[in-house]
């Protein structure tokens, strides 16, 4: 093989194949939970707003549209970060055809983006009860207030709270009495369990079985057919489970690619080694918080 002077440009269109490839064979969690949308700028900013009431019904007397103020809701702001990773290829891994070798660093740099963008897209449910919104409370807590004109607070966190069909059912009618700044129903349909590795086993039973789980009567699992189950491999601890809604987290739940990681080369040419590098910038948050129930079992 013949190698000329612009080996590393030579190289990169083989190496990008290799790169999008490797990226191809893992699992990507951000658009299984997130809204992913592009960015074209350096900041993104959402403005949320309050609701409406009922209609009022007509008034022949009045014979007039009932109007309403709707209030403001919170504003928040999508900052994205940068993030980037390089590898070095000698010229002499070319001229020795070690060609194994650079595919298996070009396959490390696959790997680094894919673990860092799903080291980030979990990070808001592993650090559920730290990680603020634009309500300036975390996305599991106690006391998220109503809406910036209306104090009134509700919760979205559990402690000491095992996964089991009890407590979801428990849950999921807690969630389903969740309201708006006007006192109105926010309709929330819990339909998601997101777990761990380790509670796995638990959430696959509750939700899949044929009978109602955990007891010697023949009852239907109720459960069964509405209640979905994500594994997510990137949770890091074995005590936290989530209840969501899923179309409400799609929702609300975002994440923005300002840029895309791919790999990039250049090439030293006095030391003969070709610099190949991916650089990312994101960002990622939560408009509304009501979309998930944190439950933690310790």
């Amino acid at each position: 093989m013949m190698i000329s002077d612009n080996w590393g440009e030579f190289l990169l269109p083989h190496l990008r194949k290799i790169f999008e490839k490797h990226q191809q064979k893992m699992r990507d969690f951000l658009p299984v939970i997130y809204n992913v949308e592009t960015s074209t700028k350096a900041q993104e900013f959402t403005h949320g707003i309050g609701s409406l009431g009922l209609m009022d019904e007509w008034s022949d007397s009045g014979n007039q549209v009932s109007y309403e103020t709707v209030n403001p809701g919170y504003k928040q702001t999508y900052t994205h970060r940068k993030f980037s990773k390089g590898i070095k290829i000698e010229r002499e891994l070319l001229d020795d055809a070690q060609y194994v070798e650079v595919k298996k660093r070009v396959n490390l740099l696959a790997q680094s983006e894919y673990y860092t963008k799903q080291y980030y897209a979990a990070y808001p449910f592993n650090n559920c009860t730290g990680f603020l919104g634009p309500d300036g409370k975390a996305m599991c807590a106690t006391d998220h207030p109503l809406g910036p004109n209306n104090s009134t607070t509700w919760s979205n966190l559990a402690t000491g709270t095992d996964l089991d069909p009890n407590n979801v059912e428990t849950i999921r009618n807690y969630m389903k009495g969740w309201k708006d700044d006007k006192g109105n129903l926010l309709a929330v349909n819990p339909d998601t369990l997101i777990v761990p590795p380790a509670l796995r086993k638990k959430a696959i039973i509750i939700a899949d079985t044929n009978g109602e789980p955990d007891t010697a009567d023949n009852n239907v699992n109720i459960w069964k057919g509405s209640l979905n189950v994500i594994e997510w491999d990137f949770l890091n601890t074995s005590t936290m489970w989530f209840m969501v809604d899923m179309t409400r987290m799609k929702t609300f739940l975002t994440w923005y690619n300002r840029r895309k990681a791919k790999l990039e080369s250049e090439k030293m040419f006095d030391t003969e080694i070709a610099k190949f590098k991916c650089i990312s910038r994101f960002s990622f948050g939560f408009d509304d918080a009501s979309f998930v129930y944190g439950v933690s079992t310790s």
